[in-house]
């Protein structure tokens, strides 16, 4: 049984980041983690752009959000903090607010900043986290000391995403926020609807405006962007599932396989099949 099954977080390191970040294909990761750059840097493609993080910083990784590794340079250093969400809402810690803000500002193509000094600090927490996850002895509390040891390293994340943000910590423009609802929304029904009227009835906004804002803050219209998703989701079943084509067809809301591989054709040039068989 891993850690993250066991007392539901596992901290994972230069060698063993590959079992989380994919190196020749899309994925997305099965939970939420924080991902610290200590040196070097590594250059992700995510659903509206591509995210290049160097020294002192972090994101936080999403499972709603399609990854593709692109660059990794030979003095790239990392802690990737892996956490089942069920583990975190249990911990009734009270900064979901700030990590949403903040999950919404790296959709916009930032990494956070961290001061050396912080970055050091949050190093030695995550060191010590993970040597208390690997210990092999018998410890009497381990899980009490897991959830503690954690909830102290979520709230030096607070603190610092807190100072980063500063008096807009908590703010964002009413164009932020309709597009960050616009994602939200389509996180949770890009399998049902791919209409953007759909999207802009749920804010009670037309569809003009939604896509005059989307176009703005993000560079990419909403129909860009819903197709995008759809198609990162495609490549995953695509690439790491042995699913007949038709049946992806259906898991992604299409009404059948001819309508999936006309719209999958048209955004990337080649058939379903023809991109399966380059992971063959």
């Amino acid at each position: 049984m891993t850690a993250l099954e066991q007392f539901g977080v596992e901290i994972f390191t230069n060698e063993t980041i590959h079992q989380r970040i994919s190196s020749d294909k899309p994925f997305r990761p099965d939970n939420p983690a924080f991902l610290f750059i200590k040196s070097g840097t590594i250059k992700l493609r995510q659903h509206l752009s591509d995210l290049e993080l160097s020294a002192n910083t972090f994101i936080v990784t999403d499972p709603q959000t399609v990854y593709e590794l692109i660059s990794i340079s030979d003095n790239f250093q990392s802690r990737l903090v892996s956490y089942k969400r069920e583990f975190i809402s249990a911990l009734s810690l009270k900064f979901n607010r700030l990590i949403t803000y903040r999950y919404f500002r790296q959709q916009m193509n930032v990494g956070v900043p961290l001061s050396p000094e912080d970055l050091e600090l949050v190093w030695k927490s995550v060191n010590f986290l993970k040597y208390i996850l690997d210990a092999e002895t018998e410890m009497t509390y381990k899980k009490e000391i897991v959830e503690h040891l954690f909830s102290v390293f979520c709230y030096q994340m607070a603190g610092i995403i807190a100072n980063e943000d500063n008096s807009s910590m908590n703010q964002m423009s009413r164009r932020e926020e309709i597009v960050f609802v616009f994602l939200n929304d389509l996180a949770n029904h890009h399998l049902n609807n791919r209409n953007v009227e759909f999207y802009a009835e749920r804010q009670s906004i037309t569809t003009r405006h939604l896509s005059s804002v989307v176009k703005a803050v993000t560079g990419k219209t909403a129909s860009e962007i819903i197709a995008l998703i759809v198609i990162n989701e495609a490549k995953v079943h695509l690439n790491s599932s042995k699913m007949p084509v038709s049946e992806i067809s259906s898991v992604l809301g299409f009404s059948d396989q001819y309508s999936f591989s006309h719209f999958f054709k048209k955004h990337l040039g080649m058939s379903p099949s023809q991109y399966r068989q380059q992971f063959q």
